[in-house]
């Protein structure tokens, strides 16, 4: 059964209601995050094999969504002229809202992105985000995120992973959007400040 679904429709906020502050964040086991994602994620219904960490997403002590991160099976990237090592780099593999509720997502990722990089980025060297989104989609749940440093940096090719099984949506194009993670130190000036606001 939906974790999000189990008591009934959750309570959600008009469009036009400020509701950001609201919105929490906590870890939650592999298995929730699979039953959430299987009832709502539109094309990616499983979790992936290797993960850091699965966040819930809460609004008013509701869960509304899971956003799994992990690190992506790439070598390197470079992004903005720097070179970036595989273990420098984490998506957010998954990102599933199961409630119709605008802006949710946005808001969700910029408190999960925060909570993520503080308990476990900054200790694991991380220096870059990524994410994917289907190229049939405009991707503005991230593009809400530009403040936070997310830009859109192209598409990617259509292609089956040789080390897993297929998937359809591997046929499609997505885009791909990155975001530069400031070190702890640059954080504390206040030009990145608004990065973790």
């Amino acid at each position: 059964m939906c974790p999000i679904h189990r008591d009934g429709q959750p309570v959600t906020a008009p469009l036009g209601l400020q509701f950001a502050e609201r919105v929490q964040i906590e870890s939650i086991p592999r298995h929730v995050a699979g039953a959430i994602f299987e009832a709502h994620h539109s094309y990616m219904d499983d979790v992936p094999q290797t993960n850091l960490v699965h966040h819930g997403l809460s609004y008013q002590g509701q869960l509304m969504g899971a956003i799994t991160w992990r690190y992506p099976l790439i070598r390197s990237l470079e992004y903005n002229g720097t070179q970036y090592k595989g273990d420098e780099i984490v998506e957010a593999a998954r990102i599933c809202i199961g409630v119709d509720f605008p802006n949710l997502a946005s808001a969700a990722l910029a408190r999960s992105m925060e909570r993520f990089v503080r308990r476990h980025g900054w200790r694991r060297g991380v220096r870059l985000l990524l994410t994917f989104v289907r190229a049939d989609f405009d991707g503005s749940m991230i593009k809400a995120l530009r403040d936070k440093g997310w830009h859109c940096a192209g598409k990617t090719d259509p292609g089956q992973a040789g080390n897993r099984p297929d998937k359809q949506i591997r046929e499609q194009p997505k885009w791909r959007f990155l975001c530069e993670v400031p070190t702890e130190s640059e954080q504390k000036q206040t030009s990145l400040t608004r990065w973790f606001d």
